[in-house]
């Protein structure tokens, strides 16, 4: 399941970095990883908190596997192969669909109804992308690039 904030022309922006010297091109880098790092992490936090707070039993346990990548843009990952189940016998992958959207058929293993505008992880994003996190995210992205000379 994907779920994202749009921010028109950041990749173009972000691919004016490779026109830069080697090592100016990884001091670049490495300072747009961290303030996506700062980003991302804002988001983690809200999503665990969404989690807890979403009414679906198994999400607490889902969002347990949330992790922040290490990435030039935002990037927050949810599921795979941590264990989380009740006893630890579900991984948080086959689970985080079931705690987003409730049950895709009988039986109903979720405790909820169906809800395809999401129970935690799509308001939490949608809310996010209008958030002061993505605004100082763009902000330092274009100080960067303002540092290096290419805007």
């Amino acid at each position: 399941m994907l779920s994202g904030v749009e921010i028109d022309g950041l990749m173009e922006t972000l691919g004016a970095i490779r026109g830069l010297q080697s090592d100016l091109r990884t001091q670049a880098n490495s300072e747009l990883r961290g303030s996506a790092r700062e980003c991302a992490n804002v988001l983690a936090v809200e999503l665990a908190r969404a989690a807890q707070s979403s009414g679906v039993p198994v999400a607490p346990r889902v969002a347990r596997s949330i992790r922040v990548k290490s990435d030039r843009l935002p990037v927050v990952s949810i599921g795979g192969a941590a264990r989380v189940g009740t006893g630890k016998r579900a991984n948080a992958g086959a689970l985080v669909w079931g705690s987003e959207r409730g049950p895709a058929s009988d039986p109903n293993r979720f405790a909820v109804s169906p809800n395809g505008g999401g129970y935690w992880i799509a308001p939490t994003v949608e809310r996010f992308g209008r958030s002061d996190a993505v605004e100082s995210y763009k902000r330092a992205v274009f100080d960067t690039l303002h540092r290096y000379g290419l805007v």
